[in-house]
């Protein structure tokens, strides 16, 4: 009896069990060193919900800070000015923005609604650069400064991976890597 009835509980419970997660870990590596690069998935089935709460990006000491920012599609980023000077936001990239011109302690926000990688620019200054990744899923990471990155809780199955860094060219951006996910799956991104 007490078999019978565990094994009338064992797909009950097998049913209950959501789908397995996996991580990918692995190393960027490219001439200029792969620290700092955002390594995501490229494609993810799902829908994925943003985070109400605005991501942000600084500008401070005559940068942008983080020099890299990745989000998810839907996001919204306040950009700050913490310098002693005016500054602007604005990108070339995708649909193109301009958020104009705004002085100390101000800041002004941005929503992010299509996936992509939008060079961040300041008008005023500029050698001042950086990115925002906008991701179609929450599946990415940043690297750290050895290049090696962790991305967890992503589904088993195959994918496509993509890394954009400093050491990485504009024309690179867009090289895919497959990996396989089941379980604990390890990889090389090399550039």
């Amino acid at each position: 009896m007490r078999s019978l009835l565990f094994a009338a509980l064992v797909p009950l419970f097998a049913a209950a069990t959501p789908a397995l997660a996996g991580e990918i870990t692995g190393r960027v590596t490219s001439p200029k060193g792969g620290g700092g690069a955002v390594v995501y998935v490229v494609h993810a089935a799902g829908q994925f919900a943003p985070p109400t709460k605005p991501a942000e990006m600084d500008q401070r000491k005559m940068s942008f800070v983080p020099y890299i920012l990745p989000i998810l599609v839907g996001t919204t980023v306040e950009f700050k000015n913490d310098d002693q000077v005016n500054h602007n936001v604005f990108t070339p990239d995708g649909e193109g923005y301009n958020l104009g011109t705004w002085g100390p302690g101000q800041s002004k926000a941005h929503l992010f609604d299509k996936a992509g990688v939008y060079t961040q620019l300041c008008s005023l200054h500029p050698e001042m650069e950086a990115y925002i990744v906008v991701a179609q899923n929450p599946y990415f990471a940043v690297a750290k400064e050895d290049g090696t990155f962790t991305i967890a809780g992503v589904p088993d199955g195959t994918y496509q991976l993509r890394a954009v860094g400093k050491g990485i060219k504009k024309k690179e951006r867009s090289k895919d890597f497959p990996v396989t996910v089941a379980g604990k799956t390890e990889t090389t991104l090399a550039y």
